[in-house]
């Protein structure tokens, strides 16, 4: 059986990944930056720039057997000028050499998988999905007044990215308190109402 790695897990990665890096407090890290540090760092990481031609399913593509970080040209130029998608793309293939998947792996990877493999691909690119946006949005520097377009801007993320990356940081911050998240009212009258017609429920209902 796979074992899930939990987002603690994941938020250790991006510390120790930042300090490493020396971009700790970084609110707003240049992508270009954050690469041209770990190939000064890291023996086995690399980069190349090929031709959109050349790499059509995917934006970027980390290969672990050479230590290689592949970007499409258009798409280093997107970072360059601080995009949201770009940075996102790199931060996710970065998240792959972080958390030591092994093989070539892309967002694109996934569709070419069947079996377990597939179950394994996908659990690696939730992972590093969950790592790219720690570490463009690190719990760290984030605060529980923090709206999600506070995160847009301070961040350089998406709408949408952001928007997630807040519920993810809301559910971290209960675990760390020990509070549950409430039910939604349908629900919990849903369960009462099982409740009154016999059925044995372990959620406590209020």
């Amino acid at each position: 059986m796979l074992r899930h790695v939990t987002d603690e897990e994941i938020e250790q990665r991006v510390r120790v990944l930042r300090q490493e890096i020396d971009l700790q407090n970084q609110i707003r890290p240049d992508m270009m930056t954050v690469i041209e540090r770990l190939t000064k760092i890291f023996r086995h990481f690399a980069y190349q720039q090929v031709p959109d031609s050349e790499m059509p399913d995917a934006e970027a593509q980390w290969d672990a057997r050479k230590g290689v970080l592949h970007m499409r040209e258009s798409v280093v130029g997107a970072i360059q000028r601080g995009e949201p998608r770009a940075r996102m793309a790199i931060a996710n293939e970065i998240g792959h050499f972080a958390m030591r998947h092994a093989g070539v792996r892309s967002r694109s990877t996934i569709q070419a998988t069947t079996g377990k493999r597939l179950l394994e691909a996908k659990k690696e690119e939730s992972e590093a999905r969950r790592f790219a946006a720690m570490f463009l949005a690190p719990n760290y520097l984030l605060s529980s007044t923090d709206t999600v377009e506070d995160i847009v801007d301070r961040f350089g993320m998406s709408f949408e990215a952001a928007m997630i990356r807040k519920g993810e940081f809301d559910a971290f911050q209960r675990r760390a308190s020990g509070h549950r998240r409430e039910l939604p009212s349908v629900v919990v009258d849903y369960l009462k109402d099982a409740q009154r017609r016999g059925a044995k429920l372990r959620t406590e209902l209020n």
